[in-house]
């Protein structure tokens, strides 16, 4: 049986200036903890189906329908949430953007996070022009590899954070997927139980290694935590590795000082940080402590 699909609707494209990807943030939360990504104005004044799946319309009663202009920009949006909602960033912390980070605390600068907000803005315009660009060619000059951050400095001084705010803005702004991970226990069990023989994981580790070291952007988290045993620290420069052979975009936040990076894996981890990061040292109070209430019984 045949089945007929819309024909492209010639007017379907929409002329947007380089700003404005055809749909946005709106804060305003009417459900749960976020609010939602809607349809730029200038996408908006176009559509003619009313925001009903399948974005179709009928141009005349007896004609076959054709796809809405403001099809292409609701499958955006739908696929920057699916994005962002499956990236491991923690839910409380989806959508936190650049306007987020501050560069002071308490009327004091935080030093490190103006030079951070310079370097993300340049990414984040990088990312819309590979986003906007239907040229093949533009693209690939857009895409062409970025330097990410190895982010150093006490607890509590946004490192973490800024690493949310990155990942969220780099996802909302190409439309590729990102993905946060943190160096804790629970991450090296759940690689050794996808080694493990005997477990239904079993088999799956090298597809999940292989999703990190290619994924466009990716945060590590907590550098350091790490026990250091050999197997670890051999999954860590795999990964690692990879990223670097690739290209990738890659955040790394860590207490301690990139210096002492130096001393695991003979060194190979410290000499691919340096090439494929800025190391930027973030100094502030920790903002944990100045948000704690104490209370007497």
């Amino acid at each position: 049986m045949k089945v007929n699909s819309p024909k492209t609707d010639p007017s379907a494209r929409i002329d947007l200036p380089g700003s404005d990807p055809g749909y946005f943030y709106d804060p305003q939360v009417t459900a749960g903890q976020h609010g939602e990504i809607r349809l730029s104005p200038r996408v908006d004044k176009h559509c003619k189906c009313g925001g009903r799946p399948p974005y179709q319309i009928f141009q005349r009663p007896d004609a076959d329908p054709v796809w809405c202009p403001c099809r292409r920009y609701r499958l955006k949006t739908q696929e920057i949430n699916r994005l962002i909602r499956y990236s491991g960033i923690p839910d409380p912390f989806r959508f936190k953007f650049l306007d987020h980070f501050y560069e002071t605390y308490d009327g004091r600068p935080i030093e490190g996070a103006d030079e951070l907000k310079r370097h993300l803005r340049n990414l984040i315009e990088k990312a819309r022009k590979w986003n906007a660009s239907r040229d093949t060619s533009a693209r690939a000059s857009a895409s062409q590899p970025m330097r990410g951050y190895f982010l150093t400095g006490g607890p509590g001084v946004g490192k973490t954070y800024f690493s949310y705010v990155a990942l969220n803005e780099l996802i909302f702004h190409s439309g590729r997927p990102g993905r946060f991970i943190s160096l804790s226990k629970a991450f090296f069990q759940r690689l050794r139980f996808a080694f493990d023989e005997n477990s239904p994981m079993h088999g799956k580790s090298e597809a999940f290694l292989r999703t990190l070291g290619n994924v466009p952007f990716l945060v590590i988290a907590d550098f350091g935590v790490q026990r250091n045993t050999e197997w670890e620290l051999e999954m860590l420069y795999n990964l690692v590795d990879t990223r670097y052979a690739n290209r990738r975009f890659t955040i790394v936040t860590a207490n301690q000082d990139i210096e002492n990076v130096k001393k695991l894996a003979d060194g190979r981890l410290y000499s691919r940080f340096v090439e494929m990061c800025y190391i930027v040292r973030i100094k502030a109070s920790d903002f944990r402590e100045h948000a704690r209430e104490v209370i007497e019984i």
